[in-house]
């Protein structure tokens, strides 16, 4: 069986920048609302795209793992992606909230420089802190501490058992919001929305444990993906079950739309895309344009919510637009989002990946005591 570029997997670099598309357009809702709430539609499309993300996390770094790779470099080079665009968006959080005369308090921002502010229970979704998209990235660096320990032993699972420890982690996904709505009563507070509290949302959308099982999920399915096991499974099975299993995510309880429902046909979108590459099919989404857009995704990620909310304020300050208006505002902070995400791409996360990644140079004083050994060998 011809197993094709298995290194390189361009098409979901392509499929990345449609989930991070898909969260840039549930926050343009607030242009919308005037800043009084997103969308509901839209919300459960971008809980579903951070499961993606969640899931693909722990496709790619599977694919990419090698045995031997020493776990510092490992840990140093999924911190040099992440923390230096982290801060530098930080950074310009606190400096545009600062410009509009609002104080900026250290609990607003420590515990999110330091990506810890999703552990405590007083985490709160509703004002998440100075770059509020920030909170997913502390369950990647909890990921990224663990995973070292996962891949050894997802790599001793033997082939002809890859599906029942799918089985189990897609279970475990959907015991989540079982437990936390079991658990209502010990976790009552403030509402959130739609039927649950700011404790349980924390819980089952925030807390990092709590998003392990589609990271499992996502280890899995790269070993299953490079065994051949789901050499069937097609981009489309994929996009049509989510499609066709959309409707019913949105009459379901909040909870199970953040993985439960969507976790299958996000699982099989991935697998699907990733075999396209495997196997040399053909999908647009391997186009260099798509593929361009996927590298920028992370950084949109970071930086489309600071110029949605800003942008918004500046454009339209006493929450009058109508007509055309707000959809002429959207086009403007959507290509403002792309632009700054291409600067942060540009100026910060790629020459940081380089300067952070490149092997440490041996010192002067190394330089002559090797010299100086090689002269005195006969």
């Amino acid at each position: 069986m011809p197993l094709g570029r298995t290194s390189r997997l361009p098409s979901l670099a392509g499929l990345r920048f449609v989930a991070a598309a898909a969260v840039v357009g549930q926050h343009s809702s607030l242009i919308w609302t005037h800043g009084q709430g997103e969308s509901a539609t839209l919300l459960r499309l971008g809980f579903a795209a951070v499961s993606f993300f969640f899931l693909l996390s722990g496709f790619l770094l599977t694919w990419a793992w090698r045995p031997g790779q020493p776990v510092r470099v490992f840990w140093r080079r999924r911190v040099a992606r992440i923390l230096p665009s982290h801060l530098a968006t930080l950074s310009v959080g606190v400096l545009l909230l600062a410009a509009a005369g609002q104080a900026v308090p250290l609990h607003a921002w420590l515990p999110n420089a330091l990506l810890v502010q999703t552990w405590s229970p007083h985490f709160d979704l509703l004002d998440p802190g100075v770059n509020g998209v920030s909170w997913s990235l502390c369950c990647d660096l909890a990921f990224y501490l663990l995973f070292p320990l996962v891949a050894r032993r997802a790599a001793a699972i033997r082939p002809e058992r890859l599906g029942y420890w799918a089985l189990a982690a897609v279970a475990a996904v959907v015991l989540v919001p079982l437990l936390v709505t079991a658990a209502r009563p010990l976790l009552d507070g403030p509402p959130f929305g739609l039927g649950v509290t700011q404790r349980q949302i924390w819980l089952s959308y925030a807390f990092p444990p709590a998003r392990m099982p589609e990271f499992l999920l996502g280890v899995v399915l790269a070993r299953l993906v490079r065994e051949g096991r789901l050499d069937r499974v097609r981009t489309w099975h994929g996009a049509v079950a989510f499609t066709l299993l959309y409707p019913l995510d949105q009459l379901a309880p909040l909870m199970f739309g953040i993985a439960a429902i969507p976790v299958l046909p996000l699982a099989a979108l991935i697998a699907g895309t990733a075999n396209a590459d495997r196997l040399d099919r053909p999908c647009w989404l391997a186009h260099p344009a798509a593929e361009r857009l996927g590298a920028l995704s992370m950084t949109l990620y970071l930086v489309h919510f600071l110029v949605i909310e800003h942008g918004d304020a500046l454009l339209d300050p006493y929450g009058t637009a109508d007509g055309l208006q707000p959809l002429l505002f959207t086009v403007v902070l959507v290509a403002g989002s792309l632009a700054a995400a291409w600067l942060l791409n540009v100026t910060v996360e790629e020459p940081m990946v380089r300067l952070l990644n490149e092997p440490r140079r041996t010192r002067p004083a190394e330089l002559l005591t090797t010299a100086d050994h090689q002269r005195e060998t006969p």
